[in-house]
């Protein structure tokens, strides 16, 4: 055997495709490519691969990216072995095609992954009703919730497979023929049943169940939930959202009398995090958000503090590997870059505060993995810089109160910070922290108390904790629902 006709579906090309071929003719055969008709989806179906790709942004290359810059030269050999990659249903017979769960065809994969989990594979040279099974295997499924990655992951595996299966069928080296009487009759039940799975996996995404939620209460003069350490207390107004974005991580700003939130703006359909600002009246009702700042990469954490006669703003911008510093030109929608206060670093949540005579800044940064988990300590002569690193590393690995959460507040003569609970997941919970000690040698902490999402609060998760003009702000993570009574729908 030195000749090997890839099928493959016309019109839907993809990387994976290309890959196999030139793996194959690094093995030393030759390969002829010739498009044949494949499998066409349920709508529900397509409609979860492109909207999975607009929430989850991935944004690096896939192995199931489409391609269409291909030439598809076939092979002049009519005896060349067929492995058809169409992943039509009923491929034809003494072909070599993919099997799932024992049944060729796309559908059959795609109802496992839609299940959250991955199919047996095997490459097989089909018969009439049997299957020579020639390689197969179990691929591991890191992102069950995705249908995007299984697909890769059955894809990479694939690739793997394919040459062992040619290897196998010039040696004669196969499993007995396995029974698949019923794999050419159920076609049209399986389309069926895998148009009603991705309809269940498409509400759960339209649904948003990461859909973020801004906020706020009255401020107590006991000093809110952080002085207290528990959620007891008025109920939440909720910024109100139209559902095709959500708004997180609230930082208050008071000026001239007039409270102003601002916060993280997340269109879903861009995929890229902004600065948007609100402004509240003294009853505590919402404008609705407008944009003040966008940039080449995804921001959030606004964080606006006021210095030297001026108004600033020190947002997330991690993925530029920066910390940059902008300044109000005309407070609060036009703001200009003034510097970059930190660079070539991986820093997420900036948090400045001012204890023994200096400025202090706490962040996580990446270290090459998460930026859930690791803490670093920063300190300045002041907060518009310049800024060093305390030691040649993170101060804390801890996934359960390293992430800042929300502005430092001096409490009964300590310094508190508020931290995320990434453990159970990113932003699942609230560490509350004394900060026992801070110095050019680190800083220690005491977690007093852990909260989760506030009763009457999305129940997913909250992850930003703060106050200011009279009022307490939350963010809070679930399921996107119908606007209720709790909405705040603006003046």
């Amino acid at each position: 055997m030195s000749a090997v006709r890839l099928l493959l579906p016309g019109g839907n090309l993809q990387r994976w495709h290309i890959a196999l071929r030139d793996r194959l003719v690094h093995a030393g055969l030759r390969i002829g490519l010739r498009a044949a008709p494949g499998a066409e989806p349920p709508l529900a179906l397509r409609l979860c691969v492109d909207l999975e790709r607009l929430v989850y942004r991935r944004r690096e290359a896939s192995l199931c990216d489409p391609i269409d810059d291909v030439r598809l030269d076939d092979l002049d050999a009519d005896d060349a072995l067929v492995v058809d990659l169409t992943g039509a249903p009923d491929p034809a017979m003494n072909v070599i095609a993919p099997l799932y769960d024992g049944a060729p065809g796309d559908a059959a994969r795609d109802a496992a992954l839609l299940d959250g989990r991955m199919p047996r594979l095997a490459l097989a040279r089909v018969y009439e009703n049997d299957f020579e099974i020639l390689a197969e295997g179990l691929p591991a499924h890191e992102r069950p919730w995705s249908l995007n990655a299984g697909r890769e992951a059955v894809a990479a595996r694939l690739l793997a497979l394919a040459p062992l299966a040619l290897r196998n069928r010039e040696r004669g080296d196969f499993r007995a023929p396995k029974s698949a009487v019923a794999w050419r009759n159920p076609v049209s039940f399986m389309a069926a049943s895998l148009a009603s799975r991705a309809k269940t996996r498409l509400s759960r995404l339209v649904a948003h169940d990461h859909h973020w939620r801004i906020g706020w209460r009255p401020l107590l003069a006991d000093g809110g939930a952080m002085a207290r350490q528990n959620w007891s207390g008025d109920g939440w107004t909720w910024l109100a959202d139209d559902r095709a974005r959500y708004y997180a991580d609230p930082f208050p700003f008071t000026h001239e009398g007039r409270t102003f939130l601002f916060c993280e703006e997340f269109p879903y359909a861009t995929g890229k995090g902004v600065i948007s600002v609100a402004a509240l009246d003294a009853q505590g009702r919402a404008e609705t958000p407008r944009i003040v700042l966008e940039a080449d990469c995804h921001l959030s954490y606004p964080l606006v503090f006021r210095r030297d006669g001026e108004i600033w703003m020190m947002p997330e911008s991690s993925g530029g590997n920066r910390l940059d510093l902008y300044r109000a030109e005309r407070f609060p929608d036009r703001w200009v870059r003034d510097r970059t206060l930190i660079g070539g670093v991986d820093i997420s949540d900036a948090t400045p505060f001012e204890a023994h005579g200096r400025w202090w800044m706490t962040a996580t940064t990446g270290e090459g993995g998460s930026s859930w988990d690791c803490l670093s300590l920063f300190s300045a002569p002041d907060p518009l810089g310049p800024w060093t690193r305390c030691g040649d590393g993170p101060v804390l690995v801890d996934a359960s109160c390293a992430r800042p959460a929300g502005l430092v507040r001096t409490i009964g003569g300590a310094l508190w910070r508020p931290a995320q609970d990434c453990v159970g997941g990113y932003g699942k919970g609230l560490a509350l922290c004394r900060i026992d000690h801070v110095g050019e040698d680190g800083l220690d902490q005491t977690v007093v108390t852990r909260l989760g999402p506030p009763p009457g609060a999305p129940s997913h998760g909250v992850h930003t904790l703060n106050i200011g003009g009279g009022f307490e702000f939350i963010d809070a993570v679930g399921p996107a629902c119908k606007r209720g009574a709790s909405d705040e729908a603006g003046p």
